[in-house]
């Protein structure tokens, strides 16, 4: 498992964040983006769009079924509570200061790049926490702190849970296809009432209503994968062809209805054959991505950097790559040529804050 971990689950999880600093870059060139983003160019491109469409679909949940791959045989080993101290240091402290210090200088930037007159300590102090609230990219970790927090309970008070050993079992194909439509009707239950792409908050939690039971079920089926030993020698071996083709197919059928018939003027049926192809290409990505990861030579010095460091690239890339993206708006660049210098810059820039600093210093580098 450890082999596994370092050689392929996690290089995987470095690239779904290296396609998070993609997709945030690409907000800001593609047609029809979101009015509240933080900087937009006058330019704009429906290939970023198909971009967008494409990336977001699927990297989030990749992530959380990663973080519960490995949740279980961590809470076994170490107990609940110091499996929570453990979080609380790793994810709790980190989603706190994320939120309250380093979202509301990034979502400055939305008035500072249209030229709002508020300043940011008065920004800071007002609009932040009413009508502008956001947590950045922070929200990650409040959901996934509350995940850990009731897997960790479920292990203290129900015996069954506790009692549950790992063993090699291969899924069926009755399986997945059943994962897939128990996501697609969980989520289409509720984008009836709550757009794909609607953000709100409740208390403390930042999240997307509709993608709710996506992190969850993701979540639960990577704890469900690592006690029945999947990716693991002897356990389920994912075909590349097969979930590679799948994803492929599945994607530029997803990207076809929402292009020719967006989802929020659409009838129930138009919802629901976009919800199943949304999910469709969810799970074909993480099954195709698993295979890929692992039929690769990843051993190597830099792929074991990108693994180490990718908790830190993700939660510093946007002090970087939100001011890079208004710096390079001015400037007489295609915007193709913008997005790509923004994106590596801002990658290596994170890498190096995480691999000199938030990695090395004492007491950062318990949390990255």
């Amino acid at each position: 498992m450890s082999n596994l971990r370092q050689h392929g689950l996690d290089n995987l999880r470095a690239f779904v964040i290296f396609l998070v600093l993609v997709l945030h870059a690409s907000i800001s060139y593609m047609a029809f983006a979101p009015q509240w983003w933080y900087v937009l160019d006058p330019k704009r491109s429906l290939f970023f769009t198909g971009l967008v469409l494409v990336i977001d679909v699927p990297i989030m949940l990749i992530m959380f079924f990663l973080a519960g791959y490995f949740a279980f045989g961590s809470l076994a080993r170490r107990g609940p509570g110091r499996f929570m101290r453990d979080k609380l240091v790793r994810i709790g402290l980190p989603w706190v200061f994320g939120v309250l210090v380093l979202a509301p200088p990034t979502s400055y930037l939305i008035y500072y790049s249209r030229r709002i007159p508020v300043s940011l300590w008065a920004y800071w102090a007002g609009d932040f926490w009413g009508k502008a609230f956001q947590q950045s990219v922070y929200w990650y970790l409040g959901v996934l702190l509350l995940l850990f927090a009731l897997t960790a309970l479920a292990f203290a008070l129900i015996p069954a849970v506790a009692a549950w050993r790992p063993r090699t079992v291969r899924p069926s194909g009755l399986l997945l296809a059943g994962f897939v439509l128990v996501m697609t009707a969980a989520s289409l239950l509720l984008n009836l009432s709550h757009p794909l792409d609607q953000w709100t908050h409740i208390y403390v939690l930042a999240f997307q209503p509709a993608r709710t039971p996506l992190y969850l079920g993701y979540f639960v089926l990577g704890l469900y994968a690592s006690q029945r030993g999947w990716f693991t020698e002897g356990g389920y071996a994912p075909d590349l062809g097969f979930w590679v083709t799948l994803c492929v197919l599945s994607g530029l059928a997803y990207l076809g209805t929402r292009f020719t018939a967006p989802e929020a003027h659409g009838t129930l049926q138009v919802k629901a054959l976009t919800t199943f192809l949304f999910n469709l290409f969810c799970f074909s990505s993480l099954l195709g991505c698993i295979a890929l990861f692992r039929a690769g030579a990843w051993d190597t010095p830099f792929w074991r950097s990108q693994g180490r460091n990718s908790y830190g690239v993700y939660y510093v890339h946007p002090l970087f790559l939100y001011p890079l993206a208004l710096l390079f708006v001015p400037l007489p660049l295609s915007i193709y040529a913008k997005a790509a210098a923004i994106t590596l810059l801002a990658y290596l820039l994170s890498w190096a804050l995480s691999a000199g600093v938030l990695t090395r210093a004492p007491g950062l580098r318990r949390m990255f």
